[in-house]
């Protein structure tokens, strides 16, 4: 009876047991392992099925140990996976095609390379980080087609010029818009960030790309992702370390010990009128006989104030979490000396990052981030009087130096100028300058999904960012010594508070052969600025530095300045994908500003663009060389907002420097005054950009040959225009400019080798941009600047000229020196005269041994009509070529960077090669200055109250300082050695990487300065390539590890 009942229970449950169901789920992702949503999950067989949400989670009943899973996604390799006794199987699925079906950031959303319609271009971030750089965009130049990057000086920790598809303002701002983690950055510091937690690289060209951010994308956008925390259980710790060197590689030619008397002598000899009597005094007993400096080795005070620095880099960071939670956290420790004494860049960094989901369909990420900044060093690229690179080159090298590198006496007490020749050591060590910048961001956002096909996200985002900056000239500096402040010194503080916000609404639906992407989103932004600035001189001692300014007994009235800004904007996005073969893409954005009036507050940009994959279709799907073809076209309008907060509106400000006079005007009551004279009209610079587009690829992706061609025109520039007297104003800004850029980008990508062990991968690309300017105020035909550089040089020196490039250089043309034969000697006057037919300067007096320009219009006169477009600092192109070698566990990587056909205003040359009689030294190009025995030269004669003539009162710039800047650049080389995989598992280690990295190795170039990649004109677009006194570029080399646990 009892082996009836088992019977009877065990037929009763078989039933049950042979359709019971067991849960499998797990995650898939990626080879980079980020999760895929989306993905088909299928039981084999079956119409039963489910797909990966958003984090890349699934989850599938099964029936029986022999079950197969089948995971399949576009663009990756469909995967088949028994699920036998497991309840979780994580899956990383292998792209089909790697190259084509990268993830690419666009603004608010993703989408795959090869679905692209705009222009984008990425920079893989092993480049980045095998450059021995100190901030990520000292990495960039050379390694993208249309984005140009120059920099401004070589000081230590300084940010570098970044120019996408040419300057689109005349006098605004050019530089793009930085998006870190999707957060629009204003006055964004590359160095805020560290570059071993960058993930992704993307920058946006054209106008169909970057039209989303609207106002503020007009000079192209550039998005950074940053890393966040392993989902899949495991965690990584990475500790990397390097220490580097960095040095000055050349020196500019300046006059020797022997040539610097035997040019004093002929200082002398002018002084004098031929009697050299009262300046020899100057000099010691032995400069009577200039043959004992013969081989006298002197002070060379360019070695003096450079140095061999050397720059340390410690970061460590750990990725761990799960399916539910992740975190990512990074730190960082950066010391770089300055090449130049006293100067460096100091940066400490901290990084957390976060995600959490809290139900299957919500989940919360975040991050918090501080860095501390700190540039010190003394002004380098300063004016005519406070360069220390000027004064590197015109100090006396005869001068002797102590060993604590402070030479006795300080500067020339014969110098009755009180401006120039001091000593630059003391100078410079005596000098304190410190910028420090603390930056704290935070963000926190939310994303639910509402359905399969519909994502809510929402985000909020905080930052602080306080910059302080202080200087200080104790009693052994120029200005300490000479100057009316004597020991003095200065606060400045600015702080920048922003607030934002943004909400998005995302809608994905696949129907048969039709794919639709929907978004709507809308964005706040609340931005504060305060400054404030302290001065005080006069200080008794200079032994408590800045800290004891109040010491002082002169204190500037203190200033104080505020001001805020809002940003409202609504944005959307279409995109269409008809059989994956057609793509379309809308986007619209409407932006309301408070800087602007209220009739002009709204601005709106939209786009279009549109791709075709024509290797998809028919004809060409047999074509086995063509593995990928795409032609895109786009068309779309983008904004510049980038003014003051308050230009549009008429403002009045209160001085105790303005004020009214009343009776008999000796009481004086301090007042208020109209400091703006508001535009109402004033509104956005606007750039419309149409582009058209070719992607390649052939041979199995082995080639790929990206080209674009683009063509912007930015209208509505903000410019100044003349305004009547009675206004009380000379000018006031309007949209009245216009400027045009057309380019050719091409890019080419190959993969040389691909055969186990070795690997061989080249890059190439090169850029060709053409600038305009189309139009200017009602009735005025050129733009006429100054930059400013020295005192003695007041004539304009670049003009933007209608039909021509912003910021063109202007002068004279050399002729000749002017020689004896061009004069007739006066007895009556004791001077010469020149003869009949000869063009003479002008205002300027000439005798044997002036410089002659070119008469260009023939009226027998020197004068503003003679002066001419002399130079163009606008390169014909510029680009880039890297090789990257694999041969078993070793990497090998090089750079050649380049541009070409731009000129530079050599303005060191312009002082430092110019004769005059002073006790300065000065290139080496003075000892062959013009004299009787020494007339083949295009050196003038040294001028001052002599028999040939009394020298000129001023100074013109002309076309022999104007030089080719065209350089090849071996910007980077890398190589590194990953120990094999035996090692690592008995070191338990999952990657240990020794590297050596060099940047700015070499450089091929014509150009007689420091480098020929400079620019420190003070008027941006209108003043570019300027080379004055800049802090010269630095080589580096580099060591370090890299480990992950």
């Amino acid at each position: 009876m009892k082996k009836i009942f088992y019977i009877v229970l065990l037929l009763t449950i078989m039933p049950f047991v042979a359709f019971a169901q067991n849960s499998v789920s797990g995650t898939v992702t990626d080879a980079n392992g980020e999760p895929i949503p989306g993905v088909n999950v299928l039981l084999k067989g079956t119409a039963t099925g489910t797909s990966t949400d958003f984090d890349g989670l699934y989850s599938i009943k099964t029936t029986k140990a022999s079950d197969v899973l089948v995971f399949s996604y576009l663009g990756f390799t469909t995967t088949n996976e028994l699920v036998g006794s497991r309840s979780q199987i994580n899956i990383i699925l292998k792209s089909s095609n790697e190259q084509l079906d990268e993830i690419v950031i666009v603004g608010y959303g993703s989408v795959r390379k090869r679905d692209l319609t705009g222009s984008v271009a990425q920079i893989s971030t092993d480049d980045l980080n095998k450059t021995a750089t100190t901030n990520f965009d000292q990495a960039l130049a050379g390694r993208v087609s249309g984005v140009q990057i120059s920099s401004v000086d070589g000081t230590p920790g300084q940010g570098l010029s970044i120019t996408i598809r040419g300057g689109n303002s005349i006098t605004g701002d050019n530089s793009p818009l930085y998006v870190i983690d999707g957060i629009p950055m204003d006055n964004f510091d590359p160095g805020s960030i560290s570059t071993n937690d960058i993930k992704s690289f993307d920058i946006q060209k054209d106008a169909s790309a970057t039209a989303i951010y609207g106002s503020r994308a007009a000079n192209g956008v550039i998005l950074i992702t940053t890393k966040q925390g392993r989902k899949d259980g495991k965690t990584d710790v990475r500790i990397s370390a390097s220490h580097g060197v960095n040095w000055i590689s050349n020196r500019l030619k300046t006059l020797s010990p022997y040539e610097y008397v035997k040019y004093q002598e002929q200082v002398a000899l002018a002084i004098d009128n031929y009697t050299p009597g009262q300046y020899v005094g100057y000099f010691k007993d032995s400069w009577v006989d200039p043959e004992l400096y013969r081989d006298m080795k002197g002070t060379s005070w360019q070695d003096e104030i450079f140095r061999v620095a050397s720059t340390n880099k410690y970061n460590a960071s750990l990725s761990g979490g799960n399916s539910t939670t992740n975190i990512y956290f990074s730190t960082e420790f950066l010391e770089q000396e300055g090449t130049m004494i006293n100067t460096g860049f100091k940066k400490i960094y901290n990084n957390l990052k976060f995600g959490h989901r809290i139900n299957k369909k919500t989940k919360v990420n975040g991050y918090l981030q501080y860095t501390f900044l700190n540039r010190n060093g003394a002004g380098i690229s300063g004016n005519s009087y406070t360069s220390v690179i000027r004064d590197a080159i015109q100090f006396r090298p005869i001068e002797p130096i102590n060993s604590d590198g402070l030479e006795a006496g300080g500067y020339d007490p014969s110098d009755q100028s009180q401006k120039y020749l001091f000593n630059p050591v003391k100078n410079l060590t005596n000098t304190d300058r410190q910028r420090r910048s603390d930056i704290l961001r935070g963000s926190l956002g939310l994303t639910h999904r509402i359905n399969p096909d519909l994502v809510l996200k929402m985000s909020g985002s905080y930052q602080i960012d306080s910059r302080k900056q202080t200087l200080f000239f104790g009693k052994d500096t120029q200005q300490g010594t000479r100057g009316t402040d004597h020991i003095s010194g200065s606060v400045i503080n600015r702080r920048y508070q922003t607030l934002s916000s943004s909400n998005t609404l995302a809608y994905n639906k696949t129907i048969d052969q039709h794919r639709f992407s929907l978004l709507a989103g809308m964005e706040m932004q609340t931005r504060d600025f305060e400054y404030s600035s302290m001065k005080n001189s006069e200080i008794p001692t200079d032994l408590f530095g800045i800290k004891k300014l109040g010491l002082g007994i002169s204190p500037a009235i203190p200033k104080t300045i505020s001001s805020r800004n809002a940003l409202l904007s609504y944005f959307g996005r279409v995109n269409y994908n008809l059989y994956d073969k057609y793509l379309f893409t809308a986007t619209y954005r409407a932006d309301g500003s408070s800087k602007f009036n209220k009739d002009n507050r709204w601005g709106y940009f939209p786009s279009f663009s549109a791709a075709w994959k024509i290797s998809d279709e028919n004809f060409l799907k047999d074509v086995e060389a063509v593995s990928f073809m795409k032609l895109r076209a786009g068309w779309g309008i983008t904004g510049n907002n980038r003014i003051g907060d308050y230009d549009a509106y008429s403002q009045l400000n209160a001085s105790t420097a303005s004020g009214y006079v009343w009776g008999n005007g000796e009481n004086y009551t301090p007042g208020a005054y109209q400091s703006n004279l508001g535009v109402p009209n004033l509104r956005w610079e606007s750039t419309a950009q149409s582009n058209v587009g070719l992607d390649l690829a052939f041979l199995n992706q082995n080639i790929e040959l990206t080209v674009d061609y683009y063509n912007k025109q930015t209208s509505d520039l903000l410019l100044n225009a003349e305004m009547a007297l009675h206004t009380g104003f000379n000018k006031v800004q309007q949209n009245i400019g216009k400027v045009e850029n057309k380019g050719l980008e091409i890019s080419l990508n190959t993969t040389n080798i691909n055969t186990g062990k070795f690997k061989w991968f080249t890059s190439f690309n090169i850029s060709f941009n053409k600038n305009k300017t189309l139009a200017l105020n009602d009735g005025q035909t050129e733009i006429l600047t100054n930059p400013y550089w020295n005192n003695s040089y007041s004539e304009y020196q670049f003009i933007t000229q209608i039909g021509q490039p912003v910021g063109m250089m202007y002068g004279l043309e050399f002729d000749r020196i002017y020689q004896l034969d061009d004069f007739n000697w006066e007895n009556e006057y004791q001077t010469y005269i020149l003869k009949d037919g000869v063009p003479d300067n002008g205002t300027l007096p000439v005798g044997p041994g002036s410089v002659k320009f070119i008469d260009q219009n023939g009226d027998g006169t020197i004068n503003e009509l003679d002066r001419k477009i002399i130079g163009n600092p606008h390169a014909k192109h510029f680009g880039g070529f890297s090789n990257t070698i694999e041969f078993g566990n070793f990497d090998l990587s090089a750079l050649l960077q380049w541009s070409y056909g731009f000129d530079i205003m050599n303005a060191n040359k312009a002082v430092f090669e110019v004769p005059t009689a002073g006790k300065q030294s000065g290139f080496a190009a003075l000892a062959d200055a013009w004299s009787p025995l020494n007339t083949d030269t295009s050196i003038g004669a040294i001028r001052y109250m002599s028999v040939y003539g009394a020298p000129p009162k001023g100074n013109q710039m002309d076309d022999r300082y104007i030089e080719d800047g065209s350089y090849i650049k071996l910007k980077s080389v890398s190589i590194g050695y990953k120990l094999p995989i035996a090692v690592l598992e008995a070191m338990k280690v999952k990657n240990f990487r020794v590297y050596l990295t060099g940047q700015n190795l070499l450089t091929w170039t014509k150009y007689s300065g420091y480098d020929p990649d400079v620019s420190v004109g003070r008027y941006g677009a209108l003043t570019p390539r300027l080379d004055y006194s800049a802090y010269p570029q630095s080589t580096t080399i580099m060591g370090g590890i890299d480990i992950t646990f």
